[in-house]
């Protein structure tokens, strides 16, 4: 699993068209066609094959939990996003994954939810301080 981290003043995102890559992609029903959120930590993840989707959720968690404490803000953004990787886990793994990270966070934080399987519009306003962007790796 890796995952870009990244203290955003806003978050905005629009769904384009369904993914059709990688082949197998089982893209999740749309719920939202557009998302924003103000003062956020945005975590754009991939997860990868062979990755244990639970533990990888529970060691992102804590990390994403310590960002928000230490940038004072409750407001959490989790967006799947293969760019990360040559080597992505397959569409159940990867909503599974989704699904732990979402409830393990609702706990303490905000979560917004990302769709998994499609192609979006991003808009990242990123906060310009030390430590406003973090790469994590877990396995």
């Amino acid at each position: 699993m890796k995952s870009v981290l990244l203290h955003c003043k806003n978050y905005k995102s629009k769904i384009g068209k369904l993914a059709n890559h990688p082949t197998d992609i089982s893209p999740e029903p749309i719920k939202e066609k557009k998302q924003s959120e103000k003062n956020c930590i945005v975590a754009l993840i991939t997860v990868e094959k062979g990755d244990n989707p639970k533990r990888c959720s529970e060691e992102l968690d804590k990390e994403i939990s310590a960002f928000a404490q230490d940038v004072k803000v409750k407001n959490i953004v989790i967006i799947p996003f293969a760019h990360l990787s040559n080597n992505p886990a397959d569409s159940k793994t990867e909503i599974k994954f989704f699904e732990y990270l979402q409830d393990q966070l609702a706990y303490n934080l905000n979560v917004t939810r990302g769709h998994y399987g499609s192609d979006k519009a991003l808009l990242l306003d990123i906060k310009g301080h030390k430590g406003n962007v973090r790469f994590r790796e877990f396995q």
